[in-house]
């Protein structure tokens, strides 16, 4: 009995996660996009968070836009419980992202998250995320969140698994539009 239901699990995941693999293999095979992964703990008032997001980096006029997939899961066994007495054990879906001050190693984001907590409700969370680049591929980043009219503090790490936007930056895309 145990093994159905281990089964079931790991095809439930695989199921919830296809957005995003469709997203990264979307990613791979166009030149246009690159694809970001992030692993991060967010400290919310309660309990922290660990979770992870995957996107598509998307050149834009401005700065880039990012949009993927993520999901969080409490630390602790029991969750996170608010005033409501809701108990937040995960929270999954999609993310909308805006760079507004980029440089080559730099950069400061706004991004907004949208999902599902525990399968029975819609959250929206906003957030201002900057990320530093060591190296082509590998960074760090912190970010500054609100979740249930609380401020969130996030860490992250940062990992580009595709570089294939690097030779269209903001600058050339301006020349070529």
């Amino acid at each position: 009995m145990k093994t159905n239901t281990n089964l079931y699990t790991v095809i439930t995941v695989i199921i919830k996660l296809l957005p995003v693999i469709l997203i990264i293999a979307a990613a791979a095979s166009s030149n246009a996009q690159g694809v970001k992964a992030t692993s991060y703990i967010e400290k919310t008032k309660m309990s922290p968070k660990m979770g992870y997001s995957v996107g598509v980096v998307l050149p834009g006029y401005l700065g880039d836009m990012e949009l993927g997939g993520f999901y969080q899961k409490a630390m602790n066994e029991q969750g996170e419980s608010t005033y409501r007495k809701i108990v937040e054990e995960k929270f999954y879906g999609m993310y909308l992202g805006v760079s507004f001050i980029q440089t080559e190693r730099v950069n400061v984001s706004f991004k907004v998250r949208a999902g599902s907590v525990n399968d029975k409700f819609l959250l929206l969370t906003p957030s201002v995320f900057s990320d530093v680049m060591i190296s082509r591929s590998l960074g760090f980043g912190f970010g500054l969140g609100m979740r249930n009219l609380q401020p969130t503090y996030t860490g992250r790490l940062v990992l580009k698994l595709s570089n294939s936007n690097q030779g269209l930056s903001r600058h050339s895309y301006r020349r070529y539009r």
